[in-house]
């Protein structure tokens, strides 16, 4: 299957659209396209809607889940239903946040037979993954069972990603060395909690 980044390019040369051209319709600019299209970084939920909406391609399709930019195959959509994935980040993240059904229909809007029914019988549409998304602070891919990070990136740790994915090779092993010594250092300093505890009790 094809990563994100090759199904923006893909959907951007064949528009006959300039990385710049293609920024300006989704509010980014062209260095963040190039970095979307080299797969070192990647848009966010908000953008993905806004791509699929403007290339009229299904999320899955962008996110290279299908290679269908129409519409599910019944091989892909019994695939959904039946692996119990993402029916199980769903249930996970509810269980983590302290959560039930009936908190997600109240903060999403959406009726509770269509959340019931999430990933058993149907498979939602993108509208209703961003909007789950969006009151629960995760992302789509989450929900789809593609990652296990449940958490949402900060515009902090968006601006972070775009900064050291433009470093030198050798400026990224040596931040990376930097951040190994810091812990290594960090350890040797904070002995562990049962040994403070014996020192203590041999104070005593």
């Amino acid at each position: 299957m094809a990563s994100i980044s090759d199904r923006i390019k893909i959907l951007r040369t064949s528009a006959g659209l300039t990385q710049e051209e293609f920024g300006k319709l989704f509010g980014v600019v062209k260095s963040t396209v190039s970095l979307y299209e080299n797969g070192k970084s990647t848009p966010n939920d908000q953008i993905k809607r806004k791509i699929c909406e403007h290339f009229n391609v299904p999320w899955e399709y962008l996110m290279g889940i299908t290679n269908s930019a129409e519409r599910f195959s019944d091989d892909f959509s019994k695939n959904m239903l039946s692996s119990g994935l993402c029916r199980s980040a769903f249930l996970n993240l509810l269980s983590n946040k302290g959560i039930g059904v009936d908190d997600v229909v109240n903060m999403s809007g959406l009726d509770k037979e269509i959340i019931d029914n999430w990933f058993i019988n149907e498979i939602p549409t993108v509208h209703q993954l961003s909007m789950v998304a969006d009151c629960l602070d995760t992302t789509v891919d989450y929900l789809l069972g593609r990652t296990d990070a449940f958490r949402r990136d900060t515009e902090e740790d968006r601006e972070i990603q775009t900064y050291y994915h433009q470093l030198s090779q050798i400026d990224k092993r040596w931040i990376i060395g930097q951040m190994i010594d810091l812990i290594k250092k960090y350890e040797q300093e904070s002995p562990p909690v049962a040994a403070e505890g014996n020192r203590e009790k041999t104070a005593k």
